[in-house]
């Protein structure tokens, strides 16, 4: 079997399953899957590892399907990871140019960026991202790419996501014990929301929330650059916990009525719908053999609308008030709950839809639901990361990678127009 070649591998570790795509960007920039597997997830709880050779396991199922389906042998693999460990700030980080008379180069953007990375973290976490979200030449003219302009002063905003340092290892570890290396590490609600919202939403002032099975994530976006990234640990699972008391059955049963019939709006059951037969999952269970579809919407939501008002509490506490104006949109497993995007809208007071992939070819028949985009968001990442390192590399100049070496960070550029520097990641590996 050959080797993966020019393709790049991503995996989600999601807390339902584990996904993994194998890819490659075509010349009008869409990327063409090549590969895909998927497993239910074992040993992942809340976006964290619970069990390492369970995990190790499921990822080892999951990279063996994709070989499998794209006739190529996987040797290292970019991993989202997510969970309510991940925080975020922005700090902002200022040079002086060392002469005004020549243009701003990339030697000027690393010194800007590390000075705005420069902070404190707590001895139990890591700099997941280190983001530039717009760069300011002499106080006054606001720039994504200030290449190749004048000025004696270069500030940039950056936006900084930590995770906790056992999470991101114990991740590595199990991917490591499932035979292949990591090459990268992002945090899934950053990737997921890049993949997610389109440029005219970045610029008004988007939301992205990720209804993941383990935890929500909140990404926002504000004037074209992310602005906040912070996860809160509830989300699906715990969907599924109510309904398995209500319905008295199995978390997994429950966990297959809210995909086969999970409605967050009792409304919208029709009034001459029939009694979901619960037989055919739970034929095990004590519980009742039918019951109303509104009892399931019912108990649905509640929990949703328990889990909107959590996210308006983080909303005003970070005041991300501008954002959530220009709308949401909805990622993960949660999203595919119909009238979920209604019952958001209501709740949060502002248009929201549910997100979609996008265009992508190839084997792209698991990947076309919401829950699929921390996957394909990381593959994206881990493209436009070789991509600029590639580009870098032909110009012979010292390169953004040799530059990073001794962080053990990757840089890349972000599709919003930060060329060249505007992703790092931290693979701890």
């Amino acid at each position: 079997m050959p080797p993966t070649s020019s393709a790049s591998v991503a995996i989600d570790l999601g807390s339902s399953a584990i996904t993994t795509i194998v890819g490659e960007r075509h010349q009008h920039g869409h990327l063409h899957v090549l590969g895909v597997g998927q497993s239910p997830s074992v040993g992942v709880e809340a976006g964290q590892i619970s069990h390492v050779s369970r995990a190790a396991a499921a990822i080892r199922a999951s990279l063996d399907q994709a070989e499998a389906s794209s006739g190529r042998q996987i040797l290292s693999v970019g991993i989202a990871v997510s969970g309510a460990h991940l925080q975020s700030l922005n700090n902002r980080g200022a040079v002086a140019l060392p002469s005004f008379g020549e243009p701003i180069r990339d030697s000027d953007l690393i010194r800007a960026i590390d000075s705005g990375r420069a902070v404190t973290i707590n001895t139990v976490s890591t700099l997941l991202h280190a983001i530039p979200r717009y760069y300011v030449v002499d106080s006054d003219r606001r720039s994504f790419d200030p290449r190749g302009q004048h000025g004696q002063r270069l500030d940039v905003s950056m936006h900084l996501v930590t995770a906790s340092q056992s999470a991101i290892q114990n991740a590595a570890h199990c991917v490591q014990n499932a035979g292949v290396d990591v090459e990268l590490i992002a945090a899934k609600p950053v990737v997921a929301a890049e993949r997610a919202v389109r440029a005219d939403e970045k610029e008004f002032g988007v939301l992205v929330v990720g209804l993941d099975a383990g935890t929500i994530s909140l990404t926002a976006f504000e004037e074209g650059a992310i602005s906040h990234t912070s996860a809160l640990p509830i989300g699906t699972s715990h969907i599924a916990r109510d309904l398995s008391i209500g319905l008295h059955c199995t978390n997994e049963e429950a966990a297959m009525v809210m995909q086969s019939h999970g409605l967050a709006v009792p409304q919208m059951v029709a009034q001459d719908a029939r009694e979901i037969d619960l037989r055919g999952f739970n034929g095990s269970s004590s519980g009742p053999d039918r019951v109303s579809p509104a009892f399931v919407a019912e108990i649905i939501h509640a929990r949703v609308c328990e889990m909107i008002s959590m996210i308006a509490g983080r909303i005003t506490e970070h005041q991300l008030q501008h954002a959530v104006a220009g709308g949401v949109v909805l990622t993960g497993s949660g999203a595919m709950l119909g009238g979920i995007d209604l019952l958001f809208s209501k709740g949060l007071d502002a248009p929201a839809r549910v997100g979609v992939v996008g265009e992508v070819y190839g084997l792209t028949d698991k990947l076309r639901n919401p829950d699929a985009l921390g996957a394909v968001g990381m593959l994206d990442w881990m493209l436009d990361s070789g991509d600029a390192m590639r580009a870098s590399n032909a110009n012979g100049a010292r390169t953004l990678r040799q530059r990073t070496e001794s962080t053990g960070s990757v840089f890349g550029s972000l599709a919003s127009g930060v060329a060249g520097l505007a992703k790092v990641f931290s693979p701890n590996s």
